[in-house]
């Protein structure tokens, strides 16, 4: 029997989630960053997978929750930044596409080693960081694990590699600040007064309507040319000129 897809039980999903409909507006609260660990990680651990991030996403300000590829325990939260490793990887590319088509926001995805099959990227911003052997993401900004630093680690040990994690932690530090920004741009448009009404000033005229196709007599032009007399059409009448 196949599986559910996670975003087909959105309303299912427990109380620490806080999900949120398509478009609704709900009290802001601190970014939620999913991790999704590869086949056999099912705990948190400083040590293993992508769950080892969850103290440095904790100190930029995020929320972190963690899960397996299958998103048992995960199944409809919408989170604002997806990190999966292996075949967590190709679930958090597959989930980011399913949000953005039910119209959430797109979460900021990031990829180690996506496995085994991983689809195109669908939302604004992939990262996939992947070691020889791993493959490419379309769509995605890919880059080496090697070539950032992590030479010589094998897949199971890249998610943990300080040169990985510091790559993820740049760009989660960048969503962090670009969602800061938006915040203090927005308390101060609420702060910022209604501007009054000039006094005396005519209110503004509505938008004209579409023209209608003129009904009127059609006019010779008040020109004339020697020698050249106003044709006698039926129904034609010459005014001015």
């Amino acid at each position: 029997m196949a599986l559910a897809s996670p975003l087909a039980l959105l309303g299912t999903a427990d109380a620490q989630s806080q999900t949120a409909s398509p478009g609704e507006t709900a009290a802001p609260a601190q970014p939620l960053v999913l991790l999704l660990d590869g086949l056999g990680v099912y705990v948190e651990s400083d040590l293993i997978g992508v769950s080892a991030l969850t103290r440095p996403l904790a100190e930029q300000g995020f929320r972190t929750r963690t899960d397996s590829h299958l998103m048992l325990k995960t199944k409809g939260v919408v989170p604002d930044v997806i990190v999966g490793h292996s075949m967590g990887g190709e679930t958090a590319l597959r989930y980011a596409g399913e949000l953005a088509r039910a119209g959430y926001k797109p979460p900021l995805v990031i990829t180690i080693d996506a496995a085994p099959a991983p689809p195109a990227c669908t939302v604004p911003r992939c990262i996939n960081i992947a070691g020889p052997g791993f493959a490419r993401v379309r769509g995605a900004e890919n880059v080496s694990a090697w070539a950032a630093g992590a030479q010589f680690r094998n897949h199971a040990q890249l998610p943990t590699h300080p040169a990985v994690q510091q790559i993820i932690l740049k760009e989660t530090a960048s969503w962090m600040a670009a969602w800061r920004a938006q915040r203090q741009t927005l308390a101060r448009s609420d702060r910022k007064p209604a501007k009054p009404a000039a006094a005396g000033r005519a209110p503004a005229a509505a938008a004209p309507s579409p023209s209608s196709p003129s009904t009127s007599t059609w006019t010779v032009p008040g020109w004339s040319v020697p020698g050249w007399t106003v044709p006698s059409w039926p129904g034609l009448s010459r005014q001015g000129g």
